[in-house]
């Protein structure tokens, strides 16, 4: 090779323990893997056109995610929320959260707005649940970068896939219930909008707080009795 000249660039090396990750993940959140579905790792192999190993990695990762479960057998399950499940996850973005929007609405700025209301408006045109739950999510992950405190940020996205598995359940259950999803969203994230604008941090921590439990009521509160028709629903999407 002369002088001058650069060299070959080296080849992009696939991470295919990656690719399955998200690409379960995206299955899982989306409902296309229910509750309780078996991954076996040949037949995700097959699927993926790859070995065991990245396959065994990707479940790994998942079930530190939260979103997968090992059982003493020895199998791999999607895993179950259950009505204990909703009711941590809540208290957990509750406590969170809420200290989040407090230190958020210190320094909240006109750019922090229309980033949120921009969000908002793709919400209220989403084309799917899932392009919905991913919205609304990401209007959170901003509220908490906002927060300027680093390990809050990362508690929280240690459950972030958990908060957006429940938030996808929740949006297919208010479906089925022929609500939409959509409205309740937007407008849910509009009165907090106002909350973090306010530059008034209590308020915006109670706003959120709010906005985190009337969210979640959905998929917890009402789904201790099969009686009731969210039960019955929830029950459907769970099995």
């Amino acid at each position: 090779m002369s002088a001058g000249t650069a060299p070959f660039p080296a080849p992009h090396r696939r991470n295919l323990a990656l690719e399955a990750v998200q690409s379960l993940r995206e299955q899982i959140i989306s409902g296309a893997l229910a509750p309780g579905s078996a991954l076996a790792e040949p037949t995700l192999a097959r699927q993926f056109g790859v070995s065991r190993a990245p396959v065994r990695e990707a479940l790994i990762e998942l079930e530190r995610e939260g979103l997968v479960q090992f059982e003493t057998t020895g199998r791999t399950r999607v895993r179950t929320l259950t009505e204990a499940d909703f009711r941590e996850i809540m208290e957990a973005r509750v406590a969170l959260e809420s200290m989040a929007a407090s230190r958020a609405a210190q320094h909240w700025g006109a750019e922090d707005s229309a980033y949120l209301m921009e969000n908002i408006a793709a919400q209220s045109q989403a084309p799917t649940l899932s392009e919905l739950s991913r919205l609304d999510v990401e209007l959170h992950a901003h509220i908490m970068e906002r927060s300027g405190n680093q390990r809050l940020l990362r508690l929280w996205q240690s459950i972030r896939w958990q908060f957006e598995m429940c938030l996808a359940l929740t949006h297919r259950v208010q479906k089925a219930l022929e609500c939409t999803p959509r409205d309740i969203t937007v407008n849910s994230h509009r009165r907090l909008l106002q909350a973090l604008a306010s530059g008034k941090p209590e308020l915006a921590a109670r706003t959120m707080a709010s906005h985190i439990e009337n969210s979640m009521e959905w998929s917890a509160s009402e789904t201790s009795t099969s009686e009731h028709p969210l039960g019955l629903a929830m029950e459907t999407f769970l099995r």
